[in-house]
């Protein structure tokens, strides 16, 4: 059986919710997809109310609408059952959120670093830090491939996921050459937020629901 492609419409409202609040540059980095491409089902999306901008600061990006949510999580199950997936989507989930096992561990190692700097250019604070950053990364790559290998059978039912190890590789790569802003930094594909938006994507394709948006995020447009 071959694996059903993934739509358009489908990446880019999975786009969406996985941000949160993105602007098409952003969503294009999840979808994979052109921004024409990106453009063109926006352009559908606000037509049918399933997504609508927001103003945020000085930020404006894209959020989904209820029926957004509707449309994409109908459109998750359609392509699980397409390729024949259920198993491997709840096998992959449960291996991933097991106690004890790889997240658990990604979160024990990150945590350690949450009070650094997030600035993707900031690098070490210190020579003497060398050997403790080195030891940092280098158990990330270890985990990077202790994902690779957990998703192989995942990616070959449902490919969109193997996003997540090639990213994740190349932000550890960045951490290595631009600072540690590329594990742990906020407004792009750190290392921690791959792996948040990949334990969502894991719950989003199994059925799982996303805990409701915090309140007054921002002025709707």
């Amino acid at each position: 059986m071959s694996s059903p492609r993934s739509s358009s419409t489908l990446l880019t409202l999975h786009a969406v919710r996985l941000a949160g609040f993105a602007d098409e540059e952003a969503l294009a980095d999840r979808a994979l997809l052109s921004l024409d491409e990106i453009r063109a089902v926006l352009e559908d999306a606000v037509r049918a109310d399933e997504v609508e901008t927001m103003s945020f600061a000085d930020a404006r990006g894209w959020i989904l609408t209820e029926l957004g949510r509707s449309r994409l999580a109908a459109l998750l199950q359609d392509q699980v059952t397409a390729a024949e997936a259920q198993d491997v989507v709840a096998t992959t989930k449960a291996a991933f959120e097991q106690p004890d096992g790889i997240n658990e561990r990604f979160v024990e190692v990150v945590s350690r670093w949450q009070l650094r700097s997030t600035a993707p250019t900031q690098g070490p604070a210190g020579a003497e830090e060398a050997e403790e950053v080195d030891a940092l990364l280098t158990e990330l790559e270890t985990l990077g491939r202790r994902l690779r290998s957990m998703l192989v059978e995942l990616i070959a039912h449902l490919p969109r996921f193997g996003r997540y190890p090639a990213q994740y590789d190349a932000a550890v790569h960045r951490a290595r050459t631009d600072g540690l802003g590329w594990v742990t930094g906020v407004g792009i594909l750190s290392c921690h937020a791959l792996w948040a938006e990949l334990h969502q994507d894991l719950r989003s394709t199994a059925g799982g629901d996303r805990p409701a948006e915090p309140e007054n995020r921002g002025e709707r447009r």
